[in-house]
C-alpha cells in the first residue's frame, strides 16, 4: 500500500501532465517542472503576482474568479467553477476523462475506490489549492504544507478555502457552483 504523501505526489503529477488543458496554457509550463512559471506573465497573472522579483501572493488569486476579476467582497470567489471541476474530474475519474464526454466511471477510478458521489467543501478548497501549487515555482507538495520556493502556506490555504465554502455552503450562488461542478464531473455519458 502506498503512503499518502506518495499517492499525492503521483496524483500531482498526472495533473502536471493535463494541467496545460486544465489552464489553457501551453503544457512546456508545466510538464518540465524546473520550468521558470514566476516569470510567465500569464500565470502570474492568475496569481495575482506584479514581479517575479518580489514574489508575493495572494490568498485569493485571480484563478478563482470568473472572468480573471478580482471581487474584494469575495461573493464571485470560486466562480472559475470550471477550472475546479478540470482538476476534479482529472483527480477522481483519470486524466483521460478530460478528452471524453463519459464520466470515467472504471472500476479503478479514485471515484469508485473513494466512493465519491458529489463535491464537498473541502473537495472543491483542495481543487482550488491543487490550481495555485500547480501555477506556483513550487516543484513538490511538501507535508509541511509549505512551498519551498513560493513560501505558500498551502495548508493555510486550504483551512482558508474550506471555512468560507463551509460558511457560504448554502447560499445561491455557492449552491450553483457546486450544481456545475457536479454536472461536469459525475453527468452520465
Amino acid at each position: 500500500m502506498k503512503s499518502i504523501p506518495d499517492a499525492r505526489a503521483n496524483e500531482i503529477k498526472k495533473l502536471r501532465g493535463v494541467a496545460g488543458n486544465i489552464f489553457d496554457l501551453p503544457s512546456k509550463y508545466f510538464t518540465n517542472t524546473s520550468y521558470d512559471r514566476a516569470n510567465v506573465p500569464e500565470i502570474q497573472r492568475l496569481l495575482r503576482v506584479t514581479s517575479s522579483t518580489n514574489l508575493a501572493y495572494k490568498t485569493f488569486p485571480l484563478v478563482l474568479f470568473p472572468e480573471l476579476k478580482e471581487d474584494r467582497s469575495l461573493k464571485t470567489v470560486f466562480g472559475n467553477w470550471l477550472l475546479l471541476a478540470r482538476i476534479l474530474k482529472a483527480l477522481l475519474h483519470g486524466i483521460t476523462s478530460l478528452h471524453h464526454a463519459s464520466s470515467g466511471r472504471g472500476a479503478h477510478t479514485n471515484c469508485m475506490k473513494w466512493n465519491v458521489q458529489q463535491v464537498m467543501p473541502g473537495c472543491i478548497a483542495w481543487a482550488a489549492v491543487l490550481a495555485i501549487f500547480l501555477l506556483s515555482p513550487d516543484t513538490e507538495f511538501l507535508s509541511t504544507g509549505i512551498g519551498k520556493r513560493s513560501t505558500i502556506s498551502y495548508k493555510d490555504l486550504f483551512f482558508t478555502y474550506k471555512k468560507v465554502l463551509v460558511t457560504k455552503w448554502k447560499m445561491k450562488r455557492i449552491v450553483q457552483i457546486v450544481i456545475n461542478i457536479n454536472h461536469y464531473i459525475f453527468k452520465a455519458a
